[in-house]
């Protein structure tokens, strides 16, 4: 075939698929339209861009003892939680704890932290309140002044524990209202000295009033509450005017004997879906939550682990379902942010009993706490969240 019949042809084929390129979606390749089922098809998308979420989460396990921090960074964690009691009726604050606390963590790598505050007494008047509004800024400023140059990539700071508990109040009732007046002054304190801190709200403790939860009776009249329905806590904390005065709500979703992708039982982690629902009642959907603490707690043996004996799993199971809710957060709860299992090395520390359940949660623990020199043994949790994939956003 000569040359210019060849280019006749190359020229005629590509009019062609021209032409075909032309025309509509709908009729290039089609012999008829195709059904709506056909048209949902026609568009595929790679396998790791289906539903995929920015990053949110933020890896982290509370401490006893600063100087595991070590583990954590194997783990290869980014968070580590500590706890600081804030004496906020003296004009002297010391700081030496916090420094070792957060010394320990950036010796370790682990570069971000998350403080516990309380106080030895609730404050209540409004004396007590502007003192622990000033204690919580002074503590704040020594933080940013101190360690931020030192390398802390990010600080947080949770407001008190579980409020909805009486023994958090020293035995009196949980009080939303109260509650909000603590977390105020708190954040108005920290945000003066260093603006870039992240202020939590108290982790609650799952208490509920839904039939998989507990019974919420009223209790008789003239006696204090032992504890009050998380779900009906935020409320009371929105209407007390607590929007606008953290930057996540703090939770304890913990699993109980449920596994992280079940509603089931009194205890069960995706409470926190439900903790989320009453924020958006308020306008506040947008504002994420932070688990300050959450678990599963192992097969103790012989001990009497009190209202914790029911939730008992095996060292094994706890290690796939704490994955399984990091896992699970990640794919399903956008609002999720820092997540910290509890805990990481109660169960090395000399100062918890052998049958004290947090030790029981532990990942990490001695045979015999008071044997100091004895071995540091890990439960299968450790290296299963090692291995676990991560997608930790930047703080």
């Amino acid at each position: 075939m000569g040359k210019g019949r060849l280019l006749g042809w190359f020229v005629a084929l590509v009019l062609v698929a021209c032409a075909a390129l032309a025309l509509p979606p709908q009729l290039g390749i089609w012999a008829e339209a195709p059904s709506a089922a056909d048209q949902t098809r026609t568009v595929f998308l790679p396998v790791g861009s289906r539903n995929a979420r920015p990053p949110h989460l933020g890896y982290g396990a509370g401490l006893a003892g600063a100087d595991h921090a070590t583990t954590l960074a194997a783990m290869g964690f980014d968070w580590a939680k500590g706890m600081y009691s804030l004496n906020y009726l003296s004009d002297q604050h010391r700081y030496g704890d916090v420094d070792n606390q957060l010394r320990a963590f950036l010796n370790a790598g682990v570069r971000r932290a998350l403080l516990r505050l309380d106080a030895a007494v609730p404050p209540a008047s409004a004396a007590d309140l502007a003192a622990f509004q000033a204690a919580c800024q002074d503590l704040a400023a020594h933080v940013a002044s101190e360690w931020r140059p030192a390398g802390l990539a990010a600080v947080a700071y949770e407001i008190w524990n579980e409020p909805n508990l009486d023994y958090e109040w020293k035995g009196g009732t949980p009080d939303p209202g109260r509650y909000v007046a603590v977390l105020q002054a708190a954040y108005r304190g920290i945000k003066a000295a260093d603006p870039a801190a992240m202020v939590v709200s108290a982790g609650l403790a799952t208490t509920g009033s839904s039939a998989t939860t507990f019974a919420a009776a009223a209790p008789p009249l003239g006696e204090a509450a032992v504890y009050m329905d998380d779900l009906e806590f935020i409320r009371g904390m929105y209407r007390a005017g607590a929007k606008g005065y953290f930057d996540a709500l703090g939770s304890h979703p913990y699993g109980g004997y449920a596994a992280p992708e079940e509603k089931r039982g009194p205890l069960y982690f995706r409470r926190a879906e439900e903790q989320h629902a009453v924020m958006a009642e308020f306008g506040d959907g947008d504002t994420p939550i932070w688990a300050t603490e959450f678990g599963w707690i192992t097969d103790a043996g012989g001990c009497d682990l009190g209202e914790h004996q029911p939730y008992q799993v095996s060292p094994t199971v706890q290690a796939d379902y704490l994955v399984r809710a990091f896992r699970y957060a990640d794919a399903n709860w956008p609002w999720m942010g820092a997540m910290f299992v509890f805990n990481l090395d109660f169960g090395v520390a000399p100062w918890y009993a052998y049958c004290d359940p947090v030790r029981w949660y532990s990942l990490t623990y001695r045979e015999d706490p008071e044997q100091q020199d004895a071995p540091i043994l890990q439960r299968p949790a450790v290296a299963a969240l090692a291995a676990m994939p991560k997608h930790a956003r930047s703080w």
